[in-house]
């Protein structure tokens, strides 16, 4: 439906109720580029190599999630799994109930609140269990 407004979910019961989870393809890493190396030159070129997920500064540095290679090594190769539901960003407790259900799991995961989704990268050899959990 063209114009059609997205109602974001506040309500916990809700959310967690209407949850699914979409994998989106690929294997993905994690990468800090020092703060004096995080110019915008680097990302493009950086861009242009392999498919960037995530840009995130921090006082250490850029934070990068992007595709993994062959060559990544085997503790940061990621799995990003979408928790399809339209989350409120003020919605309270959605991600620590998520986070619980994981940790009973043993899945170690970590997440990112974007404006519509809330997104997990949890390890690639743990997929399975995060998704039944």
């Amino acid at each position: 439906m063209a114009g059609a407004k997205i109602v974001a979910v506040y309500d916990l019961a809700t959310l967690l109720k209407s949850l699914t989870v979409k994998q989106h393809e690929g294997v993905w890493a994690y990468t800090s580029l020092p703060k004096a190396e995080s110019s915008w030159a680097d990302l493009v070129n950086l861009r242009s190599v392999r498919d960037i997920a995530l840009l995130f500064t921090e006082a250490e540095g850029l934070t990068v999630i992007h595709a993994a290679s062959a060559e990544t090594a085997r503790d940061n190769r990621w799995v990003w799994l979408e928790l399809a539901v339209y989350s409120d960003l003020n919605a309270v407790g959605f991600l620590a109930a998520v986070a619980e259900a994981l940790r009973r799991a043993g899945v170690p995961c970590n997440a990112v609140a974007a404006y519509h989704h809330d997104h997990l990268f949890v390890p690639e050899d743990k997929v399975e269990a995060a998704l039944n959990a």
